[in-house]
Parts: structure tokens; C-alpha cells; sequence
């Protein structure tokens, strides 16, 4: 998190971080971060605490093995066609 930029206190004590060690192992400590860093970009943050509601919504990482996917590019409109033109409606 530090590396990232996201400096925040870790106030969990004893049994506490149970629930973060169980988000890394689902989640994953990369989505975790970048998770964090768009949040504090949008929000002054000072506790690890408060992402832990958004990161136990996060999307169970991919299993091992599984080929990376990059997504597509997203295409140009054309000038000079209508949207009903180009069969969007």
C-alpha cells in the first residue's frame, strides 16, 4: 500500500485481522491496493479500516493457471454516421 501511495494507520490488534488475511487470500493483495488507491485518490483516507467494506465486495481473485485477459480497446465513433446509421438503435 505504502509503495502505492496510500499511507494509512493499520489499527487491526489480535484476532482483528482475521478478516483482512481472509480478503488477501480472496481477493488478492494487488486488488487490494488498487482498490485503495483509486479510493484515497477520490477520499482523504487515515485507517486501513475503511476500505475493508469496498474490498470485501471485490471479486474473488482468478484461480491459479487461469490465462490473463486483457480487455479490448473501446472503438471511435465514425464521424459523419447517426447512431441509427451504425445499427445502434
Amino acid at each position: 500500500m505504502t509503495a502505492s501511495g496510500v499511507m494509512v494507520r493499520w489499527p487491526f490488534t489480535g484476532s482483528q485481522w482475521f478478516p483482512l488475511i481472509a480478503l488477501i487470500k480472496k481477493c488478492g493483495v494487488q486488488a487490494l491496493v488498487e482498490y485503495a488507491r483509486r479510493t484515497a485518490d477520490r477520499t482523504p483516507v487515515d485507517s486501513a479500516r475503511y476500505f475493508m467494506r469496498g474490498w470485501s465486495e471485490l471479486p474473488p481473485k482468478p484461480a491459479d493457471g487461469t490465462p490473463t485477459v486483457r480487455p479490448r480497446p473501446h472503438l471511435r465513433a465514425v464521424s459523419g454516421q447517426t447512431p441509427e446509421e451504425r445499427g445502434i438503435f
